[in-house]
């Protein structure tokens, strides 16, 4: 069975440009309460007007308390209704309580009032970005660009509407322009390896990462997120290496946990060490549903097939709306090796209606119903599963197994003919 893998560290894509606090957007979260306080004493003291309300808003909403920047907002604008930027402000504050439509009104507000807002274009193609509004995202961030080409925000979040869009190479261009404005950026950097791996350009990827750790040798995200490229790559050793120096740099993150995981289960003799990974990022994040669901399919792969169940099921009970038909593929995997073959098949069907259907859960459910003697049903599952992956070998051996007990041997010998051929034994 498959497993998901987790990508590391990337929190939003998008980048604000808040147009009354850029100065104050990189002070550290005790230089920000420093500043609210003296913002406080200048209001106690009667002495605030509009900027003294607006800055410390801009400095709560750095501080991740919009409800209190959007009180200290309506107060600027109360005392000065026509100005643009805190019309603008005030939107980043409704976005940020995802009130959206209530960010919309105040975006268009302020750039009514003034229309060579680059920052207020930016913030607002955010929100689209957010409400999934790619299209119109796309738009205001080439607004933002248009009127100014020097904010590296504005690419950078152009790059990632690109590529969402599946737009890869534009996002290249943008992410390369954004990192022409910010050198040695991190976060454009990890961002532009992301887009050359989906290009299955991986050595520019691995080039990426170790650029940030040329600048920072104790980045745990570019060493995880390098080590996951070596381990797509086949690279196991590499993998290993760089997810263990991720975990020594960055012990809280539960996805290097389940990155190392993964690695385990895919590293010949070192399945059993799995489980005891993803019990680590558990222990960080407790009842994530994926983290759950990996350590049934590590349990499974290693032969505990009733520790795996439990996974399973509390996979389902915590996420019974997400409809993910894996959960239900790996609880009737546990119960097929069981031996619980009816509630395997409940499971398998359940995982077909709700998971677009690949051709290991066909495999998976022809199994059970061989087992129970529905050859009909199992031929039928074969069938399908050839034709989701055409190169699927395991289905037409296994279809070419029944075809023998059945007696059709030239059907059988075909079967196993396209099967060796498509996974021909070690030394053929």
């Amino acid at each position: 069975m498959k497993t998901n893998k987790l990508l590391s560290n990337i929190k939003n894509y998008f980048v604000g440009a808040l147009s009354r606090y850029d100065a104050e957007r990189h002070l550290d979260d005790k230089a920000l309460q420093k500043a609210v306080s003296g913002y406080t004493k200048a209001i106690d003291a009667g002495k605030a007007d509009f900027i003294v309300y607006s800055d410390r808003g801009c400095c709560y909403l750095d501080l991740g308390q919009p409800e209190k920047a959007l009180l200290d907002f309506n107060r600027a604008i109360k005392m000065n209704p026509s100005d643009a930027a805190l019309y603008s402000n005030r939107g980043d504050a409704y976005a940020e309580l995802g009130k959206y439509q209530l960010a919309f009104a105040d975006y268009n507000r302020a750039l009514k009032i003034d229309p060579a807002m680059a920052a207020t274009y930016n913030n607002r193609g955010q929100a689209y970005a957010e409400t999934g509004e790619l299209e119109l995202a796309l738009e205001d961030f080439s607004r933002a660009i248009k009127l100014d080409s020097k904010g590296a925000s504005a690419w950078f979040n152009r790059a990632w509407v690109h590529f969402e869009l599946d737009q890869l190479e534009k996002a290249v261009k943008d992410f390369e322009a954004a990192l022409k404005l910010e050198p040695g950026s991190a976060e454009i950097l990890g961002s532009l390896g992301q887009v050359y791996q989906e290009l299955e350009q991986p050595e520019k990827a691995i080039a990426q990462f170790t650029k940030i750790l040329k600048d920072d040798p104790k980045s745990g995200y570019a060493y995880n997120n390098r080590g996951l490229i070596y381990q797509e790559e086949g690279d196991l050793e590499k993998a290993g290496e760089d997810l263990l120096k991720a975990l020594q740099y960055s012990p809280g993150e539960s996805g290097v946990y389940n990155n190392l995981g993964l690695l385990m289960g895919a590293t010949p003799g070192s399945q059993q060490q799995a489980p005891a990974y993803f019990t680590a990022a558990l222990r960080l994040d407790p009842g994530t549903p994926l983290y759950l669901f990996n350590r049934g399919d590590a349990y499974l792969r290693s032969g505990k097939p009733e520790l795996a169940l439990k996974d399973f099921e509390k996979c389902i009970e915590l996420d019974p709306e997400a409809e993910v038909g894996l959960y239900y593929c790996g609880r009737g995997m546990a119960y097929y090796e069981l031996g619980e073959l009816n509630k395997a098949l409940a499971d398998f069907n359940e995982a077909v209606e709700l998971e677009p259907p690949t051709a290991e859960l066909f495999c998976n459910r022809a199994q059970v119903y061989t087992e129970l003697e529905d050859y009909k049903s199992a031929l039928a599952d074969y069938a399908a599963a050839i034709e989701a992956d055409p190169r699927c070998a395991a289905a037409y051996r296994s279809r070419g197994a029944i075809y023998q007990d059945r007696g059709d041997y030239d059907l059988a010998k075909a079967d196993s003919a396209k099967a060796r051929k498509l996974e021909p034994r070690p030394g053929k």
